[in-house]
């Protein structure tokens, strides 16, 4: 079966929203597909899951994650340049240098700095990971920053640069490998470790605890 005749079956289903996942396999008729596909084409169960709309925290829990199952931009690719979409004075480019996997096959980390619309450069940290996220105004990035802690190895914080305020905030709270998705008011909305126990993540930052504030000019 193609992806087009998969996509018109789960297409065709009427109130797929109000269903349980495997109502939704059944009425399809995808269901019998689905099986097999789960046994030997693990990309093609992913794609009928993903055509009955379940979210990807649950068609990870199905069907397993891999380096192949994740969406792009990633922990392992993401681009060297973010822009935050703003124009003029406002404008402002997250530009990643010096990449490098933190171990082998591991996520990427390197330095990076921000560069504002009259040329100045603005050095945020040496172990950037990606990809990060900003905001909607382009006021506030965050970012995931590489870490080292003696109980827990290499982990990642969460940092947020303020433009206007023109500081950088790093947050207590540990990750494994964060997948940052959105950032919109006070939450930042992701994943935690996005191919090993895939954790949804909703950050409040501002109910979160601060390790620092360093200010950046």
């Amino acid at each position: 079966m193609t992806k087009q005749e998969i996509y018109e079956k789960a297409n065709s289903v009427v109130g797929i929203e109000g269903m349980t996942g495997n109502e939704r396999l059944y009425v399809s008729g995808l269901m019998d597909e689905f099986d097999k596909a789960k046994k030997s084409d693990k990309y093609k169960a992913r794609t009928i899951l993903q055509a009955l709309k379940f979210d990807e925290l649950s068609i990870g829990r199905i069907v397993g994650f891999s380096m192949d199952s994740l969406k792009y931009p990633n922990a392992w690719d993401f681009p060297n340049e973010n822009s935050n979409g703003q124009e003029n004075e406002n404008k402002a480019t997250l530009e990643y240098s010096n990449l490098n996997e933190v171990g082998m096959g591991a996520p990427l980390s390197g330095k990076c700095k921000i560069k504002l619309n009259d040329n100045k450069e603005i050095l945020i940290s040496e172990n950037c990971g990606g990809p990060a996220i900003w905001t909607r105004n382009g006021q506030k990035i965050a970012i995931p920053i590489w870490d080292r802690s003696f109980f827990s190895g290499t982990i990642q914080r969460i940092g947020i640069v303020d433009l206007k305020k023109q500081t950088l905030t790093k947050y207590k709270k540990k990750f494994r490998v964060l997948d940052l998705r959105s950032f919109s008011g006070n939450n930042i909305v992701g994943y935690d470790s996005p191919i090993h126990r895939m954790k949804k993540l909703e950050f409040d930052y501002i109910n979160e605890p601060i390790e620092k504030v360093i200010g950046i000019k």
